[in-house]
C-alpha cells in the first residue's frame, strides 16, 4: 500500500483525470445539444437550480475565475440566455437569472445531462453512491479550509 503522500498525489492526479475526462464528453454534449459551452451550460445549470444569483455567488458556487464569468455571461447575455435583476447601480447588488430562452434551453439539455449522470454512475450501488458523494464533500471541505 502506499504511503500517505503517495496516496494524496494519486488521489489529486485521479481527480483531475476524471474532471478532464467528464467535462470533455460534458462539453461535446452540451455543444452539440445546444450551442452551448460547458461554462455557459454550468451556468445555466445553477441559475435554474438556485434562482438569481450575482456573479461572485456563481464563482463561489462553480469555481470559475472571475474573468471568465464575466465574459461568459456578456456572451451570454448577448446570447439573450440571462438578464440582470435588481441593478441598482452597485454592481455588487446585480443578479442574474434565465431568461425564458435560457429556461429553455436547460429543459432541453437537462434531461440528457440526467441520463449522462445515471450512466456515469451506474456501476456503484445506492451505499457507493452515497459513500463517493460524502468523500467528495469532506474532500472539498478540506480544500475550502487551506484556501482560508
Amino acid at each position: 500500500m502506499e504511503d500517505d503522500g503517495e496516496l494524496h498525489s494519486l488521489i489529486s492526479v485521479k481527480l483531475n483525470v476524471v474532471n478532464v475526462k467528464i467535462s470533455r464528453q460534458i462539453g461535446q454534449a452540451v455543444q452539440a445539444r445546444a450551442n452551448l459551452r460547458l461554462p455557459e451550460w454550468r451556468i445555466i445549470s445553477l441559475l435554474s437550480s438556485s434562482g438569481a444569483m450575482s456573479q461572485a455567488d456563481i464563482r463561489g458556487n462553480i469555481g470559475m475565475d472571475k474573468g471568465q464569468i464575466s465574459r461568459t455571461v456578456k456572451t451570454m447575455q448577448a446570447n439573450e440566455l440571462l438578464r440582470y435583476d435588481g441593478a441598482d447601480g452597485q454592481s455588487r447588488n446585480v443578479r442574474l437569472s434565465l431568461t425564458e430562452k435560457g429556461r429553455e434551453i436547460h429543459q432541453r439539455v437537462d434531461s440528457m445531462m440526467e441520463e449522462h449522470k445515471a450512466e456515469l454512475l451506474s456501476s456503484l450501488s445506492n451505499d457507493e453512491k452515497q459513500s463517493f458523494y460524502n468523500s467528495l464533500v469532506r474532500i472539498e471541505k478540506s480544500v475550502d479550509g487551506w484556501l482560508s
